[in-house]
């Protein structure tokens, strides 16, 4: 299953990104329901016209919402809203960041955003980044999933973050298969002074996704994250075909 990720049309609103999932004949989606730091914000919470037109227009699952960020000043209740339209959007998963500095803060502050998404049915997948050091590999994911001590947390592994972090696919292997109910695909360029956010279609940088690929079921979901920066000339439906379409041949 391909999961187009909002990050890869950041800049297009609610009803565009859906249309041009559907055009590109995804077979879910993921929403963006919090603002995310340095990137395009259309909110849906509180619109009820637009939520009424999303449901209506929506003909495919929505796997997961987007991007639930521990900061220093994260307030969990004021996630609220987001997680429980997540869940009559019918999602399963609600993407977690970390940006804070004080570890046991950090921790705390993810126990308690997966309490209110358990209370919506909905698992907690945290995201590593470089970009990020408070979180940025897969070491300390997997230290804060075990501090937490929450049943509904597991794990979204950005192959690009993952390898830039410095880890190879051999560290993947012996961990519980439950942490990693999906995977992102993503490709781009690792070299010493290189952006942690320079992408390439997939395929065409330097991730080595099949190695990573081989060690999960072939019908695991696959959520599909390639900004459309890589390619601005572009319409947001061509580039949606054009990173589905690719996906799909590299997995072929």
């Amino acid at each position: 299953m391909l999961a187009l990720a909002p990050t890869t049309l950041q800049d297009s609103p609610p009803l565009e990104y859906v249309g041009a999932a559907h055009a590109a004949r995804y077979d879910a989606l993921g929403l963006r329901l919090e603002r995310s730091p340095g990137l395009p914000f259309h909110p849906i919470v509180g619109n009820a016209a637009l939520i009424r037109e999303l449901k209506a227009r929506l003909e495919m699952p929505v796997l997961d919402i987007y991007s639930f960020y521990l900061r220093p000043e994260t307030n969990v209740e004021a996630y609220l809203p987001a997680l429980e339209l997540g869940a009559q959007f019918g999602a399963k998963y609600a993407v977690v960041m970390g940006d804070d500095p004080d570890w046991a803060r950090q921790c705390d502050n993810f126990g308690r955003i997966c309490d209110a998404a358990a209370r919506f049915d909905l698992t907690c997948v945290v995201e590593a980044a470089v970009i990020r050091p408070a979180l940025a590999t897969l070491e300390q994911t997997l230290r804060l999933i075990a501090e937490a001590k929450r049943a509904n947390a597991a794990v979204c592994l950005d192959p690009l973050n993952f390898v830039r972090a410095g880890n190879k696919p051999a560290d993947l292997e012996g961990l519980n298969p439950k942490l990693f109910p999906y995977l992102q695909l993503t490709d781009g360029f690792i070299d010493p002074g290189t952006s942690p956010n320079r992408r390439s279609l997939m395929g065409e940088g330097q991730v080595p996704m099949r190695e990573i690929l081989a060690l999960f079921p072939k019908q695991i979901a696959l959520s599909v994250e390639f900004p459309i920066t890589i390619q601005k000339a572009l319409g947001p439906r061509e580039w949606a075909k054009r990173v589905a379409d690719t996906c799909r041949k590299y997995l072929e």
